[in-house]
C-alpha cells in the first residue's frame, strides 16, 4: 500500500471511519507482528501485543496531529507495548525465556533465513535493520520510530550490516 494511501486512511480513521481503522489494522498487523515476534519470541504473546497497541491507537488515533508519521508512530507504541511486557516478566528466568522461541503460524522464509544472523546482533541495530530493510521505513521514519537521530541511523546501520557481513562469512566457514 503507497504511503500516500495509508494517509487518506488515517485521515478516515481520524474523522472516526472504521472501515479506515479496519483497513490500517489488516495493512500493519503482520508486519508488527513479525516486529514483535523477533523481540519476544512467542507469536501468541507478540500477537496479544500487537492486539494492544491497535486497541490503543483506536483511542488515541485523533491525537495524532500528522498523518505523515503514522507508521512511525504506530511502531514507537509497538515498541513501547514490548518493553512494557518484558518488564513485567522480568521475573521470569532467562532460560524459560530461552525455551519459548516458538513462531506459530506461516513465518515468512526470508525472515527464518536472516533470523539467526540478526540474533547476533545488538538489539540497538537489530532494531534499524528490522525497521529499515525487513519494514521498509525510510531513515526518518526508523529515526522516528525508535525517537533517535537520523544520523544515528545511518551509524547503526553500517555498523550492523558490518557486524551481519561478518556474522554470514563466519557462518560459511
Amino acid at each position: 500500500m503507497k504511503i500516500q494511501h495509508i494517509e487518506i486512511l488515517v485521515l478516515a480513521a481520524q474523522e472516526g471511519k472504521s472501515e479506515a481503522l479496519a483497513a490500517l489494522y489488516r495493512h500493519f498487523f503482520n508486519p508488527m507482528k513479525r516486529h514483535a515476534v523477533l523481540r519476544v519470541h512467542d507469536a501468541m504473546v507478540a500477537e496479544d501485543l500487537v492486539q494492544n497497541v491497535w486497541l490503543k491507537v483506536s483511542k488515541r488515533l485523533r491525537l495524532l496531529q500528522d498523518v505523515r508519521v503514522f507508521r512511525s508512530w504506530l511502531f514507537r507504541a509497538l515498541r513501547w507495548e514490548i518493553i512494557d511486557w518484558a518488564r513485567q516478566n522480568r521475573a521470569a528466568s532467562t532460560d524459560q525465556i530461552e525455551e519459548s522461541h516458538t513462531v506459530i503460524g506461516q513465518p515468512n522464509p526470508e525472515i527464518l533465513d536472516v533470523a539467526p544472523l540478526l540474533a547476533g546482533l545488538k538489539e540497538d541495530e537489530r532494531d534499524v535493520i528490522e525497521l529499515f530493510y525487513l519494514n521498509e521505513f525510510s531513515i526518518t521514519e526508523t529515526a522516528l520510530a525508535l525517537s533517535i537521530p537520523e544520523g544515528t541511523v545511518k551509524s547503526r546501520l553500517h555498523k550492523a550490516r558490518e557486524n551481519l557481513r561478518n556474522n554470514y562469512k563466519s557462518q560459511e566457514q
